[in-house]
């Protein structure tokens, strides 16, 4: 009785594993017959059971069962799991791990680099629809899995980065940077990238550090220069932002921009003549250029109140004095009329132009003009008090 027994358990056991790979067989017809429902609910149990979860074969049909899913054109399989090239490869690195005669490796290789090629192009989706943490850990995939079989992509890290920045994902962006930097990626733009992500989290040493090791290596690109010039600006190293900026002014002799933000610097740090020259040189590159003709109408303006200050401080017998320092202030005054006039042309509708402007004209005893300006102002008041009586 205890023999007909035992034969009984090891029928039973037996017939416990002719149905788990009875399941994987019957997943392998489905998967070939293109019913990708059915396949994936004959394999899923087989992964878990211990008759078959550690063979080779078992892993290898879920890999391509999930990558069917994954690249199916039809939603109900799609629909399956949004995860499938995750479960894909995964299931893959199982089944290369138990392959030990390697009977399957040569279409696991095939099928990860299907993988790959499939997380770049999902990266690329995601990142038009501007659904960039997505993106970026698609892109992180794809290199991730090349590199693992040898191949280095180093476009789709380039791309895990970007997308990773833009999505403020500050800490991924710097790995992905710095790997970029250690396998000398070739683009300028990854320096000024991380020297940015530095800059934001107020590490303004290791963004001047990183930036500088860009110049190295390309010494005379253009956005380099200028985004190492905007750390010193932030940092209030004005010395050497105007040194870089005078760099940019020798590479690029046509950009109105930079002869601005020179003529900028230059007013802040008390050099006025210079100044001058950089806005002059900017109306001339650009005449519709409303800063740089509001700020050089501003430069002689604030000029002239230094000098009438000056004046106005004198001892009442220097009379003579006090006349010559009037004229020069008048005659500033005047020369900065045609800017801020211009620069009211192109912006017809700025306040601190017509202030600027009604003053000096009321200085100047320019009625016609002031009585303009004056209209102005107090119809645009209106328009204000207007658009308050209603909200």
């Amino acid at each position: 009785m205890k023999r007909i027994f035992s034969i009984l358990i090891l029928v039973f056991c037996f017939s416990i594993v002719i149905s788990q790979t009875s399941k994987r067989t019957s997943a392998y017809n489905y998967l070939r017959n293109g019913k990708l429902d059915k396949a994936k609910e004959y394999i899923d149990p087989t992964i878990n059971h211990e008759k078959t979860m550690n063979n080779a074969k078992t892993w290898f049909y879920r890999g391509n069962i999930y990558l069917q899913i994954a690249l199916s054109n039809n939603p109900d399989y799609k629909a399956l799991d949004p995860n499938a090239l995750d479960v894909a490869y995964k299931s893959f690195i199982k089944a290369k791990e138990l392959d030990s005669h390697q009977e399957y490796l040569n279409d696991i290789t095939t099928n990860i680099r299907v993988i790959a090629e499939q997380y770049y192009n999902q990266g690329v989706a995601k990142y038009n629809e501007k659904d960039f943490e997505v993106a970026g850990t698609s892109f992180e995939n794809a290199y991730l899995i090349n590199k693992e079989f040898g191949r280095v992509d180093s476009t789709a890290l380039f791309n895990a980065a970007l997308s990773a920045e833009i999505a403020k994902n500050f800490d991924q962006a710097m790995k992905n940077y710095q790997e970029l930097m250690r396998i000398h990626f070739d683009r300028p733009i990854i320096y000024s990238s991380l020297a940015a992500i530095y800059k934001e989290k107020e590490d303004t040493a290791t963004a001047i550090m990183i930036i500088k090791k860009g110049r190295e290596l390309y010494p005379i690109n253009f956005d380099l220069l200028i985004a190492e010039t905007n750390i010193y600006l932030a940092a209030g190293d004005i010395e050497n932002a105007l040194i870089n900026l005078e760099l940019a002014i020798e590479q690029d002799t046509t950009n109105p921009s930079i002869y601005f933000a020179v003529g900028t610097k230059y007013d802040e740090s008390g050099r006025y003549d210079d100044a001058e020259k950089s806005f002059k040189r900017a109306i001339k590159l650009d005449p519709d250029y409303f800063d740089a003709n509001y700020n050089l109408g501003a430069l002689y303006v604030n000029k002239a109140a230094e000098i009438l200050e000056i004046a106005n401080n004198l001892p009442i017998e220097e009379n003579e004095k006090y006349n010559k320092l009037k004229n020069e202030a008048d005659n500033l005054l005047k020369a900065s009329i045609p800017y801020l006039e211009k620069a009211l042309e192109i912006n017809p509708d700025e306040r601190n132009t017509l202030l600027s402007l009604k003053d000096i004209y009321a200085r100047m005893n320019m009625k016609e003009k002031l009585e303009e300006v004056d209209k102005k102002l107090k119809s645009e008041g209106e328009g204000e008090g207007e658009g308050k009586d209603k909200e």
